[in-house]
Formats: C-alpha cells, sequence, structure tokens
C-alpha cells in the first residue's frame, strides 16, 4: 500500500512542535518507516514532529529527522524489533512477565 492522507492527524500543537497520529491497517511497521513513505504529506510534516505509528504488525513513536525537497525520513524512536521472547523456564512474577536480572538477562529456573 502507500501513505493515506486522512490517516494522519494532529493530536497536539505547540511551541513549534506537532503531535501527529498514523494508523495503517494495510502497511508493516518497516513499510510506514520507510523513507520517502511520508512525501506525500510534505507540506504538513516539519522536522522534529512527532508521530505516533499504528501499524498492521505494530507500533512506534517516531520523529520527522528531514522534511525538504528530497523527501520526508522518519527516525523511531522506539526500534522496530519486537521485545524478545520469554524463553520456556523463565522465572516469571506474580504479574506474569518475566523477572530480569541487572543484565536485563532472563532468570530461568533451574
Amino acid at each position: 500500500m502507500a501513505f493515506v492522507p486522512v490517516n494522519l492527524a494532529v493530536l497536539s500543537y505547540a511551541a513549534g512542535c506537532t503531535l501527529w497520529n498514523y494508523s495503517s491497517s494495510e502497511d508493516t511497521l518497516g513499510a510506514v518507516l520507510a523513507p520517502n513513505y511520508f512525501d506525500p504529506a510534505l507540506a504538513r510534516l516539519r522536522r522534529d514532529d512527532v508521530v505516533l505509528i499504528s501499524a498492521r504488525d505494530g507500533a512506534a513513536i517516531a520523529f520527522v529527522a528531514a522534511a525538504s525537497a528530497t523527501g520526508v525520513t522518519l527516525q523511531s524512536l522506539t526500534g522496530e524489533e519486537p521485545p524478545p521472547a520469554t524463553p520456556v523456564g523463565a522465572i516469571l512474577a506474580e504479574n506474569g512477565l518475566a523477572i530480569l536480572a541487572e543484565t536485563g538477562a532472563f532468570i530461568l529456573a533451574d
């Protein structure tokens, strides 16, 4: 698919920065974050604007890294990689989340 202009909406504006929301049920997060995806919105987006993105396979927070005659480029602030899967044998807390060591490694049952 391609960028859909009506799916880009302003959530807030203050001090020269706009917070946007963009939702796509057709495109993957990687496609939405690809350079030039937002080119049709060049007249609306400015450098350092923030975009909350909801895509078919995930979500991200990104900022407009470039918005010029050469196109629009977004930079993800949250990364595209999903969190690692909890391994079998990981010790879970009462809330169901895996318990991690200070290093961030999963603590496994012996």
